[in-house]
């Protein structure tokens, strides 16, 4: 899977643009490759999207996840998830945009996963920062790397973060510490408005993949 992963990932340099949105994880939540980001969706912005989890010690996981923007910074949604041997369960997230009385590039946010407890209720805060100074790149690309760094219960178990960065402008490149293990993803646009997601999971011992749509505006 490992070998699986990093081919599809070199031929994703040759994508088409990625546009800049609060994208969703392949959990769910607007996000890194697991983890999230304190970026949320606008007010009435939406997303859909499918992924998959291939666990070589474990239950392979589906999931079909759909989040909104009901305020100009509070994203709710809900990921119902299919383990191959297991009962399907719905879970209820929300995130809320935090006002911050010094402006700049740090964004800061709270929220809740699963919030009903149907597999294990993981409150977090997180905060984003954009690095102003830029990397540029060997073909001339410049781009912004973000730094995201959190803390939370539940399946978080403390600390977690990543960083993430664009890529000659194509591909979203992340890596991440969800609080146990270190994941590796990248995106990148399929069509108008579609995106999609590889990544290597679990210590990179596990596949994920994923597709999502979002809202034109």
């Amino acid at each position: 899977m490992k070998r699986l992963a990093v081919g599809i990932a070199a031929l994703l340099l040759t994508a088409l643009p990625v546009a800049a949105w609060a994208g969703p994880s392949l959990l769910g939540p607007s996000g890194l490759v697991t983890v999230p980001t304190a970026e949320t969706l606008g007010m009435a912005q939406w997303n859909v999207g499918a992924s998959a989890l291939w666990v070589e010690d474990g239950d392979d996981v589906s999931l079909l996840h759909a989040n909104v923007g009901l305020l100009p910074k509070l994203e709710v949604g809900v990921a119902r998830t299919d383990l191959a041997e297991g009962e399907a369960e719905t879970l209820v997230n929300a995130k809320l945009g935090l006002w911050l009385p010094i402006p700049g590039k740090i964004s800061l946010a709270a929220g809740v996963e699963d919030i009903t407890d149907q597999v294990d209720r993981s409150a977090y805060a997180v905060a984003s920062h954009t690095l102003g100074a830029g990397l540029v790149l060997t073909e001339g690309k410049v781009t912004y790397p973000q730094v995201h760094v959190g803390i939370g219960g539940g399946r978080f178990d403390g600390l977690f973060g990543g960083v993430s960065v664009t890529i000659g402008g194509r591909v979203l490149a992340m890596a991440e510490y969800d609080g146990d293990d270190v994941n590796l993803g990248a995106t990148w646009p399929l069509a108008m408005n579609l995106t999609g997601t590889v990544a290597v999971l679990n210590g990179l011992e596990d596949l994920g993949a994923g597709v999502a749509l979002s809202s034109p505006w």
